[in-house]
């Protein structure tokens, strides 16, 4: 049996991603060989394709599993996108920014002061 390369594991991925189905979500991670022996580690580039990768993961590992000739060959997904947190904004920071985009509001505001922004 021959150690997996790079070069074949990115080949056992594109023909994965053909014969089930899952073209679009596999182009959305980037396999590589991670440093122990028997094991790869996927790149999600997005949110989406850590979430929409998990219930085809237990499918995508055996395809790869039987083409590399390698029966314990395992994955770990790394997340590389940034989790953004909420932030809430007072309606005092909204009208803060529209007036920042647009001064002329301040004008509108003073031919209707009953109207509360």
């Amino acid at each position: 049996m021959k150690p997996l390369t790079q070069d074949d594991l990115g080949r056992y991925w594109d023909e994965v991603a053909a014969e089930l189905g899952l073209a679009d979500l596999m182009k959305e991670g980037l396999p590589h060989l991670a440093d122990h022996p028997g094991q790869i580690e996927i790149d999600a580039q997005t949110t989406w394709f850590n979430e929409e990768f998990k219930p085809h993961r237990i499918d995508v590992m055996e395809a790869l599993r039987r083409k590399s000739g390698m029966p314990m060959l395992d994955c770990k997904v790394n997340p590389l996108f940034v989790a953004k947190d909420e932030v809430i904004y007072s309606p005092t920071d909204k009208y803060n920014a529209m007036l920042q985009q647009n001064p002329k509001l301040l004008e509108l505001r003073k031919l209707f002061p009953m109207i509360d922004y």
